[in-house]
This record gives structure tokens, C-alpha cells and sequence, in this order.
């Protein structure tokens, strides 16, 4: 009976959400939720098979990408992970990059349109297409377990949302012998003192993360909690028993099981010093929420990196991520401006603002 009550008040938030969207109630109740509930379960049923049964596949494909003579040299290579509906975010975090940068792009679940859109505006990246199966994404954790254990060299990770605007910041991404990787930013956790990267953008320290996930038989995906009889190991340094990397967290996020091993044999996390916030902006959470049930802060977000992509086949084919709205003013006019939601929209105006004079500047050199 717990259970069910737990399931009734999620599906009611769900339409809640639909409803304040603007998505009349039978459709919601009819349509919405069905087709939601649905693919839920499929790309739950999905992972699976993703990592286990297509690992080889997706090894293989990566082995080509690494061996590829045009392809530069490993060391210092970046990945980016392209995910379905993402490109009017990700067409901005790839014109801010320095163009000698080394990047290679993963396609995750992308769709054909999608990566014939990235080959024309950025025809001088590699894209390799990862396995999987229909309408489904490779978990990020996944990912970085395929990357870890198909790389002899150490390398970083872009996320489609993240902007750079300092440039000097690739300069100074080498991890240490003892660092399992360096961060541009992160935080400490007030309950244990451990300093955590946030993950959006970070150099990896291939050799020592996979020696951790030989040892202990781990890898970057999520855990809801750590082995038993990994537990007295995490607790050298008070973590287990409910206690997490992040103080708001209920689970070990991606990575985060592998760094809490490495610290608790003495590793550590490396961050960068020198660069104040508005060297990087990170949205975060534009890729993994279903379209009829995204915030309506969300849907502002959209329309205001569509209205900065200028795209209109993106326009057309991203539409169902924004309806009902028309626009963005449309969509800012319905949001209920708490002081949190204020300042959050307010945010999100000033990084488009910034991020359209920076591309202007670099459109016209005479601007700078």
C-alpha cells in the first residue's frame, strides 16, 4: 500500500506539472503519462543491455576513433557527449572551444539529423556514434567506464551544457600522480570535509581510476550504496550508513564510489586555482527530462538557446520541447516569479546575453 501511494503521488505530480504546462487535463491523464510511464520503464529495462550486452560493440568503436591517423595524439584529447535534443545547447559549447582543442564527439542516442547538423557546422570534429538500443542513451556513468577502460592516456570531459569563456583553463587541466582527476570547480560536503568536483568539465587520471575499478571491482556508474564489503573501506572517510559524497544526495553519483575509494586510500581531487565563476556557466539537467514534463523554467531555458542558435531546423524539429509555448517571453510570462525562480531566470538572461556578445565577437573580430 506504501508503494502504491508512493507511485499515486508521483504520477499526480507529473500531470501537475503537465497541467501547469498548460496541457489539458485528459491528455495529460490519457496520453502524457501513459507514453511517459512507458518509456520509463523501457529505458530502465534498456540500460542493461546498453552497458553489458553492447559494451564490445561501443569498445570497438572507440578503439577506431583512438586509432584513427587524423584523430592527433590521445594525451589531451576531450570528450563531449552528444544526447538527443541537446544541439541547440551543444552549438554554443563547441563555438566557444579553442579550435586547436582536441575533442571528439560521442553520439549518444543522438539522432541522424542531429549528427548531420554537427558534421556540417563543425565538419573538423570527429563524431563516433555509441550503440545503443532505439530512442535510449548510454547512462553518463557508462560512458566514462567505456572512455576509462578504452584509453591509454588521460583525458577530459566537456558537458553539452557547459560554457567556457576562459580559455586558459585547458592549460591547467593535467592531474598530479595522486590525483584521480582535476575539476574546475566543486564543493565540501559540511558534514564529512570532503571536497567533491562537480563533473561538467574535468581532467581524468585514466591510469589511476582504472586501477581502482580492477581492484575493487567498481566502476563510474551510479550506486545506490556501496558494495558490502566495500562499506568499511568508504567508511575510513565517514561515509556510508546514509552519509554521501554530497550532502543532499541519497546515492553515489556518477564517479563518486570511484573517488571515495581513492580517498580513502589518500588520493585526492585536484581544482583549479585562478578562475573565478565566470570563467566556466554550467546549465545542468538539459538532457535527461521527458519533453511533456520539464519545468517551466525549462521550457524558458529552451526557447532562450533556441532563440540564441537561430536555427530554424532546429526550431522545427526541437517544437515539442517547448509546447505549448510560442516564445519565450510566452513561457517567462507563466512562470510564478518566487525570489528563487527571479533570480534563476535572471541567471539564465544574463549567461545568453554574455554568451551572444562573446559569439558576436567572434563572428566579427572587429568587435573585440
Amino acid at each position: 500500500m506504501t508503494l502504491l501511494r508512493h507511485y499515486y503521488r508521483r504520477a499526480r505530480d507529473v500531470v501537475g506539472r503537465m497541467r501547469i504546462r498548460g496541457h489539458p487535463r485528459a491528455p495529460s491523464i490519457l496520453l502524457y503519462l501513459p507514453r511517459v510511464v512507458v518509456m520509463r520503464a523501457y529505458r530502465i529495462l534498456a540500460r542493461g543491455v546498453n552497458r553489458n550486452v553492447l559494451r564490445r560493440v561501443n569498445q570497438r568503436r572507440l578503439r577506431a576513433v583512438h586509432h584513427a591517423p587524423d584523430n592527433g595524439a590521445a594525451s589531451g584529447r576531450f570528450y563531449i557527449i552528444v544526447m538527443p535534443g541537446t544541439l541547440h545547447f551543444l552549438l554554443t559549447c563547441l563555438a566557444l572551444l579553442p579550435r586547436e582543442l582536441r575533442v571528439v564527439l560521442l553520439g549518444n542516442g543522438a539522432s541522424r539529423w542531429e549528427k548531420r547538423v554537427l558534421a556540417r557546422r563543425f565538419p573538423h570534429l570527429h563524431l563516433c556514434s555509441l550503440m545503443t538500443l532505439p530512442a535510449t542513451s548510454l547512462t553518463h556513468g557508462d560512458v566514462i567506464t567505456l572512455l576509462l577502460n578504452g584509453n591509454a592516456e588521460n583525458f577530459g570531459l566537456i558537458d553539452h551544457d557547459c560554457f567556457v569563456f576562459d580559455r586558459r583553463i585547458f592549460e591547467s587541466l593535467s592531474p598530479g600522480p595522486a590525483d584521480c582527476l582535476t575539476a574546475a570547480y566543486g564543493g565540501v560536503s559540511a558534514r564529512t570535509g570532503i571536497a567533491y568536483p562537480e563533473t561538467y568539465l574535468m581532467f581524468l587520471h585514466t591510469a589511476l581510476l582504472r586501477e581502482l575499478m580492477a581492484r575493487y571491482h567498481v566502476d563510474a556508474r551510479i550506486y545506490r550504496e556501496a558494495p558490502r564489503a566495500l562499506r568499511p573501506v568508504v567508511a575510513r572517510i565517514g561515509l556510508g550508513e546514509g552519509v554521501f559524497i554530497k550532502d543532499y544526495g541519497t546515492f553515489f553519483d556518477t564517479l563518486h564510489l570511484l573517488l571515495a575509494l581513492g580517498m580513502s586510500e589518500g588520493r585526492s581531487v585536484r581544482f583549479l586555482q585562478g578562475f573565478d565563476s565566470d570563467a566556466v556557466a554550467h546549465l545542468g539537467g538539459t538532457s535527461w527530462k521527458t519533453s511533456e514534463t520539464k519545468e517551466l523554467i525549462d521550457c524558458y531555458v529552451d526557447w532562450r538557446f533556441l532563440d540564441l542558435a537561430d536555427d530554424d531546423e532546429l526550431g522545427h524539429r526541437y517544437r515539442h520541447r517547448t509546447r505549448p509555448f510560442e516564445s519565450s517571453a510566452q513561457a517567462r510570462a507563466t512562470i510564478p516569479m518566487t525570489p528563487e525562480a527571479f533570480a534563476r531566470v535572471a541567471w539564465i538572461d544574463a549567461l545568453v546575453e554574455k554568451l551572444a556578445r562573446v559569439l558576436a565577437s567572434a563572428a566579427d573580430p572587429a568587435r573585440c
